[in-house]
């Protein structure tokens, strides 16, 4: 039992997608206060691809628009790989639910509620 990950959760990855340079660096801080370590941030889709090519992370946080595009091929990919992620976007709920697969992700929404995204991320644990 070396991996950190399999010690009460800390340790494990968890990919940012975020493009505002700032919330990003407000995520990446909590998570790493929360014990995880953090795979990004990644500002557009294909870098965040890329780097879930390179590393499977453990569970993901989720922006919804990113520069004009939206995370629907992140959030294919993660599901295909079967890592769990939440979302944290100002984006209403109807315009996520035509998206079939965010159906029953949840949104912590932006301003991110830090604790409860952190909370989130550490049931994905259990």
């Amino acid at each position: 039992m070396d991996d950190p990950s399999e010690i009460g959760g800390e340790g494990r990855c968890v990919l940012v997608v975020e493009d505002e340079v700032l919330i990003a660096m407000e995520l990446v801080a909590a998570l790493i206060d929360g014990g995880f370590r953090v795979l990004g941030p990644a500002a557009s889709v294909d870098h965040a691809l890329d780097l879930v090519s390179e590393e499977r992370p453990h569970a993901a946080v989720l922006d919804f628009n990113l520069v004009g595009e939206k995370v629907t091929p992140v959030a294919m990919q993660l599901k295909a790989l079967g890592v769990p992620f939440v979302l944290a976007s100002a984006v209403h709920a109807t315009e996520l639910a035509a998206h079939p697969v965010l159906a029953g992700v949840a949104n912590i929404g932006k301003p991110t509620d830090l604790k409860r995204l952190v909370e989130a991320l550490k049931a994905f644990q259990t």
